[in-house]
Parts: C-alpha cells; sequence; structure tokens
C-alpha cells in the first residue's frame, strides 16, 4: 500500500484486518503524542537520552490514547468519596506517603500508598484489607451509581485527531480486589475463602459495569483497555479459578462494550497459553504483550495460528531485553514478532517501558526497535 496512513486510521485497520501501510509501532518508552499537545509533558521526558528516541516516536509510533477511566477507582473500587479520607502526605528523603481512612457502616478501614521521586510507579506497603472482618466491613459500604465527570474526555479525543486511537481504562474486578489485599493472602483466600472472595468481586463488577455502561453510552471508545488479568494466570492460579473470578465477571464487561460498538484490549502479561481460546470466546479484540518464553509461555507465531485472526496480538518484545540486550538482538526479535506467523493483526509492542531515567543501552535498543519495525513491518518487504 502506497498510501501512508494516520496512526489511528493505522490502528483501526490493523484491528480490522483490512490492508496497511506498515504494522503499527507501539513506542518503546512512555511517551504520549498528547504531551505537547496538551502542555503537559512530564519533567521527566527532558532526560536527554529521552531525546533521540522521542524524535523517532514523533515521527513513527503509533499511540493508545487514554481518554477516560470506564471503571472503578482500583484502589477504592466503587467507594464513594464521602465515606474516604485522605489524610496529609508525609515526607521521608526522595519518598511521600498518604494515608487513607474508609468509613464503613462496621468500621475504619486504613491503607498507606508511597511514591518516590524519579520512579513512575507506587507502592501500598498497608492493603485497605487485612482479615476477614475488613472484608465485611468493605462489602457493607452503601453503593449508589453516581455518573461519573466526563467533561474533558470529548475535549481529549477532539485533541487526539489523527495521532492515535483512543480508549477508556478499565481494571477488571478480580484484580480492583486484589489490590486491596496483599497478594500473597489473596491467593491464599482464593484457595481456602472463595465463596468471600467471589462476594468482593460480584460486587465490584457490578459497579464497574454502572461505569462502564455509562461511559461507553456517552462515547467512551472505541477502545476499551482492561487491565491485568494476569494474577489468575499460571503459576498464580488454576484454569477452574480463571474461569470463575475472571470469565465469568469479565466477559458481560466485553459484552457492554461490544454493545455499544466498541473494541476490546486485554492487557495480560506472562503464561497465556492455556488463555488463549478463552480469551477468543469472551470476545476479547485486541490483546498485549504476548511474551514468550522464558517470561511468558507461547511465541508470536504459535499465538497468531491460535487466535487466527479473532484477535489483534501486541507484542513481543521484553523489556528486560530493552535494558539489557544487544541492538543486534533486539532487531532479532522485532523481525521475529513481526513476520513470525504473518503481519496481518498485529503490533509491534513492547511488554513494558521504563519506571526511571532511560539508560544509553535502553535508548540505543529503542532506536533499534523502531527501526527495525519500519523496515520489517511494511507489506511491500
Amino acid at each position: 500500500m502506497a498510501e501512508k496512513l494516520t496512526s489511528r486510521e493505522r490502528i483501526l485497520r490493523t484491528l480490522r484486518g483490512e490492508p496497511v501501510d506498515r504494522v503499527p509501532i507501539h513506542a518503546p518508552i512512555p511517551w504520549s503524542p498528547m504531551w505537547s499537545v496538551r502542555g503537559e509533558e512530564p519533567e521527566w521526558a527532558s532526560d536527554p537520552n529521552y531525546a533521540p528516541v522521542r524524535e523517532l516516536c514523533d515521527q513513527h509510533c503509533d499511540a493508545l490514547i487514554g481518554i477516560a477511566q470506564a471503571g472503578v477507582n482500583r484502589a477504592f473500587p466503587g467507594i464513594d468519596e464521602q465515606y474516604i479520607e485522605r489524610l496529609p502526605e508525609q515526607q521521608n528523603g526522595p519518598r511521600r506517603r498518604r494515608t487513607t481512612i474508609v468509613h464503613t457502616p462496621k468500621g475504619d478501614l486504613r491503607t498507606t500508598d508511597e511514591w518516590e521521586e524519579g520512579i513512575r510507579t507506587s507502592w501500598y506497603p498497608e492493603p485497605l484489607i487485612k482479615d476477614k472482618e475488613d472484608a465485611e466491613r468493605f462489602l457493607s459500604i452503601p453503593y449508589e451509581f453516581k455518573p461519573p465527570d466526563l467533561s474533558g474526555m470529548e475535549e481529549a479525543r477532539e485533541k487526539a485527531g489523527e495521532r492515535g486511537l483512543t480508549q477508556a481504562h478499565v481494571s477488571t474486578p478480580m484484580v480492583c480486589v486484589s489490590r486491596m489485599i496483599h497478594f500473597d493472602q489473596f491467593l491464599e483466600w482464593c484457595a481456602g475463602e472463595f465463596e468471600l472472595i467471589d462476594r468482593m468481586v460480584c460486587a465490584v463488577q457490578e459497579r464497574t459495569r454502572d461505569v462502564l455502561d455509562y461511559v461507553m453510552g456517552h462515547g467512551g471508545g472505541p477502545m476499551v483497555w482492561f487491565g491485568g488479568s494476569e494474577q489468575a494466570t499460571p503459576p498464580m492460579m488454576s484454569p477452574r479459578l480463571y474461569d470463575a473470578l475472571v470469565e465469568k465477571y469479565d466477559a458481560p464487561l466485553f459484552d457492554v462494550v461490544h454493545r455499544h460498538g466498541g473494541l476490546v484490549h486485554v492487557h495480560c502479561h506472562g503464561k497465556i497459553s492455556g488463555i488463549l481460546d478463552r480469551l477468543v470466546e469472551m470476545g476479547v479484540d485486541a490483546l498485549d504483550p504476548v511474551e514468550p518464553p522464558p517470561q511468558g509461555d507461547i511465541e508470536m507465531g504459535e499465538a497468531k495460528r491460535r487466535v487466527d485472526g479473532n484477535i489483534t496480538l501486541m507484542g513481543n518484545v521484553e523489556f528486560c531485553d530493552l535494558e539489557f540486550a544487544e541492538p543486534d538482538e533486539i532487531e532479532r526479535q522485532v523481525q521475529h514478532a513481526i513476520c513470525d506467523g504473518g503481519k496481518k493483526y498485529m503490533m509491534l509492542y513492547p511488554s513494558a517501558t521504563g519506571i526511571t531515567d532511560l539508560t544509553e543501552r535502553y535508548r540505543d535498543n529503542a532506536i533499534r526497535y523502531i527501526e527495525a519495525g519500519l523496515k520489517y513491518g511494511t507489506f511491500d518487504a
């Protein structure tokens, strides 16, 4: 195809299996074409090692642009602000801590979150739910749907224009529940206190469905990103528990998206071979990051064969290789990801991007990743 497509049209055509000029390339660094449009460029993006990579991203990368939350707050799922009390932040060197109290009819819940200067992630050393009594406190909180504020959604879509495909974000119900509990305890409860876990997931799913239906009914999408069912894949959980806690509750949410004419994008790290057929049955339209062994358990060509065009696969270059491998190895991985099993229904996509300063090795590998994506991703090649 001689015609050069916009990023938005390139991604949409890829999802539909229609002819494109080349395989879409997701940025190998934290990057958004919206930074310059919104005037909200992060301070860390001025790091000198970002400059040559960002220039290539601006020229060639295809963005999935978040425009709205279409689900509940993962930290406080479906809990109305009237029950939440946020205490003043505390500073300890480069680290900040915030304590939050949630008032419930059965007593207070408490959680803490921490952030560190220069690192783009957070920790929650004290979870909201610590024992079964806390779980009952969470379930006792009155729930009433209140439409979310979508005043900025249309403006964000207009500013995105053709720079990329817009998508709303949803944390899946099981992930919201696991976020409120220490993960080892969550896994123990899935085996020994399943009825309690199931009640919480069911409650969060109801609240998520209300928000999702409202957002999609008011122009959300066209894509909806569902985050993180990897907590239920091997070696953490069995297929039986995946069916009970993910498929049972996520599939109806996917139906809401499709009923509104939207597309479902699922994010799932790790070993997905055992759930790939389920994802097809659930109606997933796009899946990332499709990790190869040893982090994952399936090569891209095999995954393409298994889904047979029913899912656009986004992958499968590992973050650890972008950080540590040689540039020639990155080019080999990009070629394999794109060409193994055919180029249709495929988007080049890293398993993750950095959360702190960009090293020189990462810079060089990110440049090679983009260059190789252009080299091997054309359909004339």
